[in-house]
């Protein structure tokens, strides 16, 4: 491995199988002590001190693709590797000599030139007088593991890159949405603001009017595009807050005063259409009833939004201006507030209503799906 991972420790339990299989060695058995070492699927070797490979097992010599031990039998087991993995075998050759095992994984081709990736455990191999005489060494194919492992960091790493790159690119969006949300706020602003002077400086009233309402209309967009901004991967509002800012804009615009009742879950959301549509239909109704409202009194106009039943919304919308007149039909009506509140009221699919109050003031209630 081009030197990976050098592990020493005292050697246990395969220096005890080595030593047994050399005593048996020394006591007659030869065969079976060989038989021993050789039942590895590992590559089996015994290396005296001098790093001499002295023994290979027949599964080693396969694994190796060695055909003839011959070829390697007395070789410096360190020169059977490739350069840039010898400094990691000389060091557990030393650590072996002091009695140590050291474990590590490096790259070594066969005999062949095959590639192949191997787990080697070098072992201290003691005699009877308890002195290191011989060093096993075992290694282990694990070509497939090696390969599969580097695919994997190699597509943990594309993947790091992708990421970082996408983390880049989100960054950059960010900035270019942060500068269009501000130049589309200050075009809002600049435009509600001129309508807004240009409607406390007409002295007709029906033109002040009719300009106070784009300046609402407008006002209603605005604070759709703001409550976006905020959430821009979100294709639903906080209805709660959509409705309560929506309306105390309304209030400041508009030369009445408009009360506010939102009684629906903080939590509660619903989709852009569907709270552009809403907030159309509340700007006009408040509009109207303000237009409506007469010179004798100040407008109030009290609007209130509430849950009603299984995913159903109630708004309603009432002043305490002159009423309406009787048999009033808003679908008949051919006003521009009117079509709007018809339009948006189909949007919304919302069941429209309308009469007096029992103070004399109009009323108008649409009862709407939460979508």
């Amino acid at each position: 491995m081009r030197g990976r991972s050098v592990n020493a420790t005292p050697a246990s339990d395969k220096e005890m199988l080595a030593r047994r299989a050399l005593d048996l060695m020394g006591s007659g058995l030869p065969g079976f002590a060989l038989g021993i070492l050789g039942a590895s699927p590992d590559c089996i070797k015994l290396i005296d001190l001098e790093g001499r490979v002295s023994f290979m097992s027949e599964n080693g010599m396969c694994a190796m693709e060695i055909e003839d031990f011959g070829t390697v039998a007395g070789l410096r087991w360190t020169n059977m590797w490739p350069l840039e993995a010898r400094e990691t075998l000389e060091t557990a050759l030393a650590a072996a000599r002091d009695g140590k095992l050291t474990e590590f994984e490096a790259f070594c081709p066969t005999a062949k030139g095959t590639p192949r990736w191997w787990s080697v455990t070098v072992t201290p191999v003691r005699d009877p007088m308890g002195e290191v005489s011989l060093i096993l060494a075992s290694s282990r194919d694990v070509t497939e593991t090696v390969n599969a492992r580097r695919m994997l960091e190699e597509q943990a790493a594309a993947l790091a890159r992708e990421v970082a790159e996408k983390d880049t690119a989100l960054a950059r969006q960010k900035v270019l949405l942060a500068e269009i949300d501000h130049r589309v706020k200050n075009s809002f602003a600049a435009v509600i603001g001129l309508l807004n002077l240009q409607a406390r400086n007409h002295t007709d009233p029906a033109l002040r009017e009719a300009v106070a309402q784009a300046a609402s209309r407008i006002a209603t967009l605005a604070r759709v595009h703001d409550q976006l901004y905020r959430d821009p991967e979100s294709d639903h509002l906080p209805l709660a807050a959509f409705a309560s800012g929506l309306l105390a804009d309304l209030d400041r615009a508009l030369t009445g005063t408009v009360r506010a009742e939102i009684l629906v879950p903080k939590e509660m959301l619903l989709s852009v259409n569907a709270a552009t549509a809403l907030g159309q239909v509340m700007a006009e109704l408040v509009g109207n009833a303000i237009k409506h409202a007469g010179k004798e009194r100040l407008p109030i106009v009290e609007v209130a939004l509430a849950a009603e039943g299984e995913g159903r919304l109630l708004l309603s919308v009432s002043d305490n201006g002159p009423g309406l007149p009787p048999n009033f039909d808003p679908t008949a009506r051919h006003g521009l507030g009117m079509r709007i509140l018809s339009i948006y009221s189909d949007q919304l699919e919302a069941d429209l209503t309308c009469g007096n109050t029992l103070d004399g003031g109009a009323m108008f209630r649409l009862d709407f799906p939460v979508r």
